[in-house]
């Protein structure tokens, strides 16, 4: 079985109005301005050094190595470049140099690392694919955006600019009194809330962010460490969107989007409210693009509409989250761990060429109401505080390999969920067959169809005599399955 750490690490985030003052205030726009500044500058050198022309150069993949690339390369850089200094100095650079280096340029570095990995994936595209993609041909690039660009980190334009200070902890973080707080680099803040009870808590992060409206909010980033509890109970769970199922496990159990129960134990159906909720949202969204062929944009009629629209899109989603929740409740519960597929949200939504318009419509619709992003966020969030353990498997071919054998046999997705194995003859359901491969798959990696089928591609070059440099590469099994 994989090899699990003895602990997990329960992180949330809790949310403070804060009650700003002149020198806050001040202290926050200086702060934003050098964020801005620092934005530009570390996207344009990361694009340089790392970006579509340069992805055969290895890139820092952990913190540590992201933090020594900064201290080496990029802020000293910052530093001269924009402010015409050889050294750190507060009073030119108006904000905490860890605010600067360990929070946000390592955020722009993992950003602009994640890009980098859909822009290897572009790369591989063939000429002709590439230029379907800058013509639009599937509908997935509506600005006409070469290859190189796709999810690419923007630079800020327009006015654009970020909203959020983040201050690491420094042993500076305390709770004074039930609304006051001291943090970093701003010293004594006052909350509205009351947060007497954070007095005792590890509060690692602070930040401070301006919100839409022009208030301030103060957000405080918790972490403990858990006692992972060792796993007794398990299962796999195959992602499901047809009729609203969410689940299908390796204990052949179904679970549905079905009712939502709230704390007077009345009961929601949650698929019909949220579809009541869509059919208004798209009518005020109707009603409001008629509105805007001949009226303003500050008329204050199309202000309603569009926080008519808000009001029904948040409670659709407040709907469905709820429920996720108590899906992610409900599992838990009963196991100690779930295995469960990697899904790309990015390649989930893309169209798929080979259906018809109202095919893809159908499947993006089910996404809209069954959202696997969030609900394996939930997942973890509930495994992380409970000390019990999530496993994500990469999802390559779950479903058609049939389980306990290495026999594959391919259907249609929309098509049918059970057939008869031309290689066992037994009947195959293709729901609970991917459930448990994805267990199997989790717990042992090297059972992995793709770590199989690499590992044989790697054997017939060798009996071929490949020299050692052009063999195939090999997948390390570990890398197939992540844990909280």
């Amino acid at each position: 079985m994989i090899k699990l750490p003895k602990k997990t690490e329960y992180v949330r985030v809790r949310r403070y109005r804060l009650v700003p003052t002149p020198q806050m205030m001040a202290r926050y726009c200086e702060n934003l301005e050098v964020l801005n500044k620092a934005h530009q500058y570390a996207v344009k050198y990361l694009e340089k050094t790392y970006g579509c022309k340069h992805l055969g150069r290895p890139y820092p993949s952990t913190k540590k190595a992201k933090i020594y690339a900064i201290k080496d390369k990029i802020l000293p850089g910052f530093l001269r470049d924009v402010y015409g200094i050889d050294k750190w100095d507060g009073k030119v650079v108006p904000i905490h140099s860890q605010a600067l280096r360990d929070e946000f340029l390592v955020t722009v570095m993992t950003n602009f690392g994640e890009y980098r990995k859909v822009v290897k994936k572009a790369a591989k595209m063939t000429d002709k694919e590439k230029k379907a993609y800058q013509s639009n041909c599937d509908r997935n690039n509506p600005q006409h955006q070469s290859w190189y660009r796709k999810g690419s980190l923007s630079y800020l334009r327009s006015g654009a600019s970020h909203k959020t200070i983040a201050l690491p902890d420094n042993g500076q973080i305390e709770v004074l009194s039930p609304h006051w707080i001291k943090i970093q680099d701003y010293g004594e803040i006052q909350v509205v809330e009351n947060i007497k009870h954070l007095a005792t808590a590890k509060i690692t992060i602070s930040k401070i962010k301006r919100k839409d409206d022009g208030t301030y909010e103060l957000q405080l980033v918790l972490k403990d460490q858990i006692e992972r509890k060792k796993p007794i109970s398990m299962i796999g769970a195959d992602w499901n969107m047809k009729d609203n199922k969410v689940f299908h496990t390796s204990d052949d159990e179904k679970i549905y989007l079905g009712h939502l129960k709230l704390t007077n134990h009345r009961l929601i159906n949650v698929d019909a409210k949220a579809d009541e909720c869509e059919t208004i949202i798209n009518g005020l969204k109707s009603r409001r693009a008629k509105k805007e062929k001949h009226l303003s944009t500050d008329s204050k009629q199309l202000e309603r509409l569009s926080i008519q629209i808000r009001y029904y899109s948040a409670r659709r989603a407040g709907l469905l989250t709820g429920r996720y929740r108590q899906i992610a409740r409900y599992m838990f519960d009963n196991y100690d761990l779930i295995a469960v597929e990697q899904l790309d949200a990015k390649e989930m939504r893309k169209e798929n060429r080979k259906w018809s318009k109202t095919a893809n419509h159908v499947k993006n619709r089910k996404l809209a109401k069954v959202k696997p992003y969030e609900i394996s966020l939930l997942l973890k969030q509930v495994a992380d505080r409970e000390g019990k353990t999530l496993l994500k498997v990469d999802s390559y071919k779950t479903s058609q390999v049939e389980f306990g054998t290495q026999y594959q046999e391919k259907h249609d997705p929309n098509g049918e969920r059970q057939w008869v194995s031309k290689y066992t003859g037994k009947l195959v359901d293709r729901d609970l067959n991917a459930s448990r491969n994805i267990l199997t798959w989790a717990l042992e990696p090297k059972k992995h169809i793709k770590y199989l089928e690499q590992q044989a591609k790697i054997k017939v070059a060798k009996k071929a005599g490949i020299t050692k440099d052009k063999l195939p590469k090999a997948i390390p099994a570990k890398a197939l399955v992540t844990m909280n």
